[in-house]
Parts: structure tokens; C-alpha cells; sequence
């Protein structure tokens, strides 16, 4: 039982022995059978057990119940120590998942998903990256004979050191500060906004969904999806894959997109070429060539070079075209536009409306506002501050959304504005098979052209110099 055992004897035959656990966390009673039939009394244990040393944690229930149901000849627990609780070292709490694979993952019907390998965390600018937990000084303890039990204090962990985030004045919680992924080892943090890809993009890599900047060293492989709040650079080649960029997109070595693949970007577009693929932008597409394309551009279309040349395809720049040849002497059909679209002229509608829209709810609002105004100035103890604060809020939103739509608004209209002078200029050939249109108006020719500017002269679409 312990390393400590007392017997207590008294005349009367009674026997009290105390057993104390080695590590001295623990005290037992035994009473042994009383001779004529005697009792113990509670006064008599006490003894024994200050006898044996035993001081602290002593159970009083737990004797009395011994005394009552006259628990003799067993040992019976009567005393208990508070173990002594060590402090816990520093630690942090990550609100990011730091778990990245490049295995496939087995879809729910036993197929296999190449396509979306979690490769990487991303998190966006003001999401709470990680929570230091100081250490603890820990709790004192005692064993049953009084010794004071000293804890061990938790030791304190090196603070997070990296870029890219940003931490609270207490030091204790990191919060992102911009987007992209996150690299984490030991107390490194960085929050990086550009992702590298050394080599292909494929069914290795699979699909890619990036916060900030994506840059690919290598090919992009048909079937994958590249997407990238930031901007795209392909140093290879793209071949029937999909590209979605919230700033501009620069092909290298071009692409050739068998006829599937599609280049989306918020900014500008260069390539080396482009063949056999969809392009649209919101700003100018640059490059040598364009062949056989479905292009949308709503700034510039800059075919640059002598040897540029656009054929086959429908290619539209809104601000105007600019290229050495189009089409070529088989007089493939090719379409050029310039000018607003359709889908710009529908965008711009639309702006108007969602900005009257806003604008009726805002002054609906105002009007409750009011309303609140007059009953805190005449009647103040019916005023019902925090349902005036949400109508504030809600008015505060409104005029944001508003603000944003009157700023589309305005930037679709000096698009339009400036759309309508547009023009078209060829500086070697215009071959025939080519229809150049600006809205309704449309001019082509039957002989090759060269070194011409088409635009709009009057109501209808002519041929001038290149240099009038």
C-alpha cells in the first residue's frame, strides 16, 4: 500500500493503522474489529492520522461514513494531496490548414480528381492567420503530509517572424495583410501573393485558384483551369486550357488553344501569338498574330511588327485596331470590330438603372431617418437608438453600392465615348474577304489595300490614308 504504516493500539483493544502511499498523495485507514464490542471514536482516527503525519487534504465525509457503517479490518481512503499542476509552454492556435498534398483525391463514384490537388492555403487580406497562446505559471499542489508542491512554469515560444501579415497591438494575434498563400514552418509566416509554378501546369499541378499573382515557368497543359485575382505569366506555351485573370495576362511563347481554349482578363493581354482560341479583356490585347480567334477587347487590339497579321476569326478592339495585314491572299473570312458593343452598351444601361434603384432606397431611408430625428427631438424616451443605428448602417451600404455603380457608370461612358471615334489601321495589306464593322456600318473591299486607315467619316465606314 505506501511506505509508511502506523499501528495505533489502545487499551481497550482497538487498533487505528495508517498507511501513506509512497509518493505521499494518498492516506488509508484501517480499523481493526474492537474487542467487547468498543467503538471508535472520530477524535481517535484524527490522532492517528496527525500521528502518522497526515496534515493536509483529509477527507471528513469519508472518515465519518468509516465510523458509521463500521467499516473494520479494510483499508478505506480518508486523505488525498492536490497534485501540483505544471504551467503550459507558449503554442499557436493556426486558423489555416497547413496540410498541402499533391495526391489526387478519389471522388465519391471511385474516380480519380487530377484536376483540384490542394497544392496550397490561401487566405484573403484580413483573415485571422494565428492566435498566440502564452505560457501558464501552473498551479501549486500538496501531498497529505503538508509539503508544498512547486509547478514548473511554461516556457515561451519565439514570436512569428515572415512578411506579408500584420499583428494585433497586443502581439498576440496575426491577421493577414494582402492575399495570396500562406507558407508556414516552425515560427516562419509568409503570406506570399505570388505563386510559382517552375514547371508545367498539368494534371501534376492541376487546376489552380490563386489570391494574388500566378507565374507559370512552364507549359499550360489542355484541360487545366488557371484563375488568379492578380496577374498571369505563362513562360511556355497554352494549349487547350482555360486562363481567368483579375489584372492582366502575358502568354510568352503564345498560344495555340485547339479551338477550346479560353483567355479571360479584367487588364490587358500580351502574347507572343494567338491561335485558335476566345480572348476577352478589359483592356488592349498585344501581339505578333491572331489567327482564327474569337477576340474581345475593350480597349486596343495591337498586332505589333511587320509581319503582324489578323485572319480567319472575329476580332473586335472597342478603342480601334492596329496591324500590319489582315486577312491574307486565300481571302479568308475575317470580321474586325471597332466601336462599342452591344454588352457594353447594355452594361452602361444597366448602371443607370442599378443606380436609380439604390438611389429610391436611399432616399426611403432618409425618410425613416427623419422620422427618427423628430421623435429624439420631441419625444427622447421613445427613441429607439440601436434600430436607428441599423437604418444609419443600412444608408452608410447603400451609398457605397451606389458610388461603385456611379463609377462604372462613368468609366462605361468615356468607353462609349471614346469607342465612337475609333478606327482601323492597316499599315501593309487589307486583303478582300475581310468585313470591317462599327456598330451597324460595315466596309469591305473586293481589291488589296494597303497602307490605309478605315473609320467612320459621316454615316458610313470609308478608307483613308494612313497618315491623313
Amino acid at each position: 500500500m505506501g511506505d509508511t504504516t502506523v499501528n495505533n493500539l489502545d487499551e481497550f483493544g482497538k487498533k487505528i493503522s495508517v498507511s501513506v502511499t509512497q509518493d505521499k498523495m494518498s492516506a488509508y485507514i484501517c480499523l481493526g474489529t474492537p474487542e467487547n464490542g468498543n467503538g471508535y471514536r472520530y477524535d481517535e482516527v484524527k490522532r492517528a492520522l496527525e500521528e502518522a503525519g497526515v496534515k493536509m487534504g483529509i477527507n471528513e465525509s469519508a472518515i465519518h461514513n468509516v465510523l458509521s457503517e463500521k467499516k473494520y479490518d479494510t483499508m478505506e481512503l480518508v486523505a488525498e494531496g492536490k497534485p501540483v499542476e505544471h504551467g503550459t509552454d507558449g503554442k499557436y492556435v493556426l486558423y489555416f490548414s497547413n496540410q498541402t498534398s499533391s495526391k489526387p483525391v478519389i471522388k465519391d463514384d471511385g474516380s480519380v480528381d487530377y484536376y483540384n490537388l490542394k497544392l496550397y492555403e490561401l487566405v484573403a487580406e484580413g483573415d485571422k492567420l494565428a492566435e498566440y497562446i502564452p505560457p501558464t505559471k501552473g498551479f501549486f499542489g500538496y501531498d497529505v503530509c503538508g509539503k508544498l508542491l512547486m509547478p514548473k512554469p511554461g516556457r515561451p515560444i519565439t514570436k512569428l517572424r515572415g512578411r506579408g501579415f500584420k499583428v494585433s497591438e497586443d502581439g498576440n494575434t496575426y491577421y493577414a495583410a494582402i492575399d495570396g498563400k500562406v507558407e508556414y514552418r516552425n515560427t516562419d509566416l509568409n503570406i506570399i501573393n505570388v505563386l510559382q509554378i517552375d514547371g508545367d501546369v498539368d494534371l501534376n499541378i492541376g487546376n489552380i485558384d490563386f489570391n494574388g499573382d500566378v507565374e507559370i515557368r512552364g507549359n499550360v497543359i489542355s484541360g487545366v483551369t488557371v484563375r488568379a485575382k492578380g496577374n498571369v505569366s505563362v513562360g511556355g506555351f497554352v494549349e487547350g486550357a482555360v486562363i481567368r485573370s483579375g489584372k492582366d495576362i502575358i502568354l510568352k511563347n503564345g498560344a495555340n488553344g485547339k479551338g477550346v481554349a479560353r483567355i479571360e482578363a479584367a487588364g490587358s493581354v500580351q502574347a507572343s501569338f494567338l491561335e485558335n482560341l476566345s480572348v476577352v479583356c478589359g483592356g488592349d490585347i498585344c501581339a505578333n498574330s491572331i489567327l482564327n480567334c474569337s477576340v474581345v477587347a475593350n480597349g486596343r487590339v495591337i498586332v505589333a511588327g511587320k509581319h503582324g497579321v489578323i485572319y480567319g476569326g472575329d476580332v473586335t478592339g472597342v478603342l480601334g485596331v492596329e496591324t500590319a495585314s489582315i486577312g491574307n491572299a486565300a481571302c479568308v473570312p475575317t470580321i474586325v470590330r471597332i466601336g462599342p458593343t452591344k454588352q457594353l452598351r447594355n452594361d452602361y444601361q444597366n448602371t443607370l438603372a442599378k443606380i436609380k434603384d439604390i438611389s429610391s432606397e436611399i432616399e426611403m431611408l432618409n425618410i425613416v431617418l427623419a422620422k427618427y430625428e423628430r421623435i429624439r427631438a420631441s419625444f427622447p424616451e421613445k427613441f429607439d437608438k440601436d434600430n436607428y443605428a441599423k437604418v444609419l448602417q443600412s444608408k452608410i451600404i447603400k451609398n457605397s453600392e451606389r458610388t461603385k455603380y456611379q463609377n462604372e457608370n462613368h468609366m462605361l461612358f468615356d468607353l462609349i465615348k471614346d469607342g465612337a471615334a475609333a478606327d482601323v489601321n492597316v499599315d501593309k495589306v487589307l486583303y478582300p474577304g475581310v468585313k470591317i464593322y462599327s456598330e451597324n456600318l460595315v466596309y469591305e473591299t473586293d481589291d488589296a489595300l494597303s497602307h490605309l486607315k478605315i473609320k467612320k467619316i459621316g454615316d458610313k465606314l470609308d478608307a483613308v490614308g494612313l497618315d491623313d
